[in-house]
């Protein structure tokens, strides 16, 4: 398994432009929304989703007697592939 090395293995995401910003952040919001859905019906500790150029990650905190879910979305991300 080759692993790259960041960022000279990496490339920028391009996104295709299918969608406009607004659509984009749309959808974002909706994706983000299923996302936090699914992990709370079946208890997973992180989610992550990518299309287009846009990244989204979810993870469940428990913190201080508390739980809630951190979320991070990066448009325009890098990215490696491992084979």
């Amino acid at each position: 398994m080759n692993i790259p090395k960041y960022p000279d293995g990496f490339d920028e995401c391009d996104r295709s432009k299918r969608l406009s910003e607004e659509e984009l952040d749309k959808k974002i919001n909706i994706e983000i929304k299923n996302m936090i859905n699914y992990m709370s019906k079946n208890g997973t500790e992180n989610y992550s989703k990518a299309f287009e150029d846009v990244l989204i990650m979810i993870d469940r905190i428990y913190e201080d007697d508390q739980t809630y879910y951190e979320i991070s979305v990066a448009k325009q991300h890098s990215r490696a592939i491992v084979r």
